[in-house]
């Protein structure tokens, strides 16, 4: 089976193959780590966070280390005065703060003021509930195996003074974003963040041991971003130590995390900061864009606070998506109309769009919906809409095929600009047409013993003839070849105000086409043409239908080719034909009135001649055969043959002087018999 049977038989293999392209485009996404794929993943978690109302958590407080507390206290950028985190952490203490948590890496001692070193160990101590950051450092070579991950903690003071420490790094993309807990060594499951270490230290309900840090929820635990960056309660560092900056008890039972907000600064290294789903695709100043690293810090710890991380569908469970959203998709647009295709494509998107934040905001699980919005969906559309394109394509070139076997060029383009198919479809209604019937004068003497191979090289070549150079000029329709006749008809289904003339002169070209099946058979084509009122559609039954045309003026006009045969002529019209042509027809002669085979009326018949034909190019014969025509009908058969022999002296072959004249005759020679003169009764057909 060709390509182009395939594409119009089969009405499953587009969606079959938008649904495999679907699934294959969706788990390449889901599991690929080319940028654009990660891309995809990482989008459809910043973007959920877009269409959740913001959240501003009041269980903890940031302190900022920020530009205006720098210029107030260390405007070197320099180490800080470790004195005033003392005079900080009494406050803290003083106002009875649940925790505290330094995310500033105390790792050495300093021994330029001793001092501030011991009144920062005594605050830690009296407080009793501080955790300290560490540096987390992965030693040796990986191609080695001698790979260690370790702490390196700070000054040993502060650590035993500390109620707990763990690694302040935070787990980033490569886009700058933090999106996953990152709460134990992957190494070394004993060593924690800062922000687990805090969590248990809080109390938190939703942390069981030190242990379960490296567990599986914990390891399946992504970063629920409340709002945009810096919307968590924080002051400054200069407000904080200030007496009468804060109201008393401000930081009472608050987790209080102090670390560094610094949007100026001299410093040439990439600041903590780090990306926020929030604004990534918001215009805001590149100030505003990243997030101190002390916020990303405590969104974790409120996290593991509030148990309100966010978690991700299974694996397992996503590749089970991604295949049935690629086979449902796939099948369902491709096997719609393309104008619908891309309404249920919209309307597909919002639905998952709608799924998936109804899973982000009530259940706080999300997945990489995206791979469905704009890689599985739309490449089943797009599918959908080629396939159809192609089919549509391949349609349109095997309904061109089989209109030219119908129709002229002409009409064919015609066809196939229009939107409205109706010719198409089954069912037929009654029209005017003028119907024209052709067959071979003699065609079973002169194909007698002929080889079948050539006979039917020989009428394709005729009728391919005969179409290209008369029917089809004058945009004829051919219905069918019946044997070694051509069927065709104007005005259908095209309307031709001329159709009756279309189709005479289509006749007269035909006459003058000259055609030989051997060199001693020369053929003559006979031609009849009626105009009348017939059905024309689509006939047949529900698998096969014939463009055709029906009705008693179909069968006259098939008796009026065969009364040819009698009359020795090429082309007869009806009188209807006539009239309908008009003036148009340059050469015509009144042949009188005919009761053909199986019809009970009479109808007017007229020869149809070519113009350098030698009757119609004689006026004196033409008022001859009249006049012989009127003696005729008027019963006068002795003049009659007198006329109609005198025409047959100058024109031997004239096919209907010698048909009237063998009647006149036969009707003079059976005096007795009553005849109606103008009344020829054809009984065979």
């Amino acid at each position: 089976m060709s390509i182009s049977d395939s594409l119009q038989r089969s009405t499953w293999l587009g969606p079959v193959l938008g649904a495999t392209i679907s699934i294959i485009l969706g788990l390449f996404c889901f599991d690929s780590i080319m940028p654009v794929t990660e891309a995809l993943r990482h989008k459809s978690y910043d973007l959920s966070f877009h269409l959740r109302p913001r959240i501003i958590p009041e269980e903890a407080v940031l302190v900022y280390m920020d530009d205006a507390s720098y210029q107030e206290f260390n405007p070197g950028y320099t180490r800080w005065d470790r004195a005033l985190h003392a005079k900080l952490l009494d406050r803290l203490t003083s106002e009875g703060a649940k925790i505290v948590v330094f995310d500033i890496i105390f790792s050495e001692a300093n021994g330029e003021n001793p001092e501030a070193d011991a009144a920062f160990e005594a605050a830690i101590e009296r407080n009793g509930n501080v955790i300290l950051g560490a540096d987390y450092v992965t030693a040796g070579s990986s191609y080695s195996m001698k790979q260690a991950e370790m702490l390196l903690p700070p000054y040993e003071p502060f650590e035993f003074a500390a109620a707990s420490t763990g690694f302040v790094q935070l787990h980033e993309d490569t886009d700058f974003m933090v999106r996953r807990h990152y709460h134990s060594g992957s190494l070394n499951p004993e060593i924690t963040s800062m922000t687990w270490e805090s969590a248990m230290w809080s109390e938190s309900p939703y942390i069981e041991s030190r242990e379960s840090a490296s567990g599986r929820e914990a390891q399946q635990a992504w970063v629920n971003y409340y709002a945009e960056p810096r919307s968590l309660p924080s002051v400054s560092y200069s407000q904080a130590v200030a007496e009468d900056q804060l109201p008393e008890g401000f930081f009472r039972d608050k987790i209080v995390l102090i670390g560094a907000n610094i949007r100026t600064g001299e410093s040439t290294q990439r600041k903590d900061e780090f990306r926020n789903p929030f604004v990534d695709w918001e215009y805001v100043s590149q100030t505003d864009r990243f997030m101190p690293g002390v916020e990303v810090h405590a969104t974790i710890l409120l996290n593991l606070v509030r148990g309100d991380w966010l978690r991700r569908v299974p694996l397992s469970y996503q590749a089970v998506l991604f295949t049935l959203t690629g086979l449902v998709f796939g099948l369902g647009i491709g096997r719609i109309r393309p104008l619908v295709a891309i309404s249920v494509t919209l309307l597909s998107m919002a639905l998952v769009i709608g799924l998936s934040q109804w899973l982000f905001q009530q259940h706080r699980y999300w997945f990489p919906w995206l791979i469905i919005v704009i890689v599985q969906i739309p490449a089943a559309m797009l599918w959908s809409i080629t396939f159809n394109a192609a089919r549509l394509y391949v349609q349109r070139q095997l309904l061109r095929q089989s209109l030219n076997l119908y129709l002229s060029p002409r009409l064919v383009k015609a066809f196939l600009n229009q939107k409205n198919r109706n010719f198409l479809k089954p069912g037929a209604e009654k029209q005017e047409v003028t119907i024209l019937f052709s067959d071979i004068a003699g065609f079973t003497t002169a194909t007698e013993g002929m080889d079948s191979d050539k006979l039917a090289r020989s009428m394709n070549a005729y009728f391919q003839r005969m179409v290209e150079n008369g029917i089809h000029p004058q945009d004829g329709t051919v219905i069918k070849f019946i044997g070694d006749s051509i069927f065709a008809l104007w005005n259908a289904p095209e309307p031709q105000k001329d159709h009756a003339l279309r189709a005479c002169n289509a006749a007269l070209a035909l006459d003058q086409q000259s055609f030989e099946f051997s060199k001693d058979h020369p053929i003559k084509t006979r031609i009849g043409i009626h105009t009348g009122v017939a059905n024309v559609g689509n006939f047949g039954s529900n698998n096969r239908v014939d463009y055709t045309a029906i009705g008693e003026n179909i069968n006259l006009a098939s008796r009026i080719e065969g009364l040819n045969k009698y009359l020795r002529t090429n082309i007869l019209i009806s009188a209807e034909t006539r009239e309908k042509a008009g003036e148009g027809l340059k050469a015509v002669r009144y042949l009188g009135q005919f009761r053909l085979s199986g019809f009970g009326k009479k109808i007017g018949i007229y020869e149809l001649l070519q113009t350098n034909n030698a009757f119609s190019s004689s006026q004196k014969l033409q008022q001859d055969f009249n006049v012989a025509m009127a003696r005729h009908d008027q019963g006068n058969m002795l003049s009659a043959m007198e006329l109609f022999s005198s025409i047959l002296k100058e024109c031997p072959d004239d096919g209907p002087c010698q048909f009237y004249l063998k009647r006149c005759q036969d009707i003079h020679s059976k005096p007795t018999e009553s005849i109606d003169p103008t009344l020829i009764v054809i009984e065979e057909k």
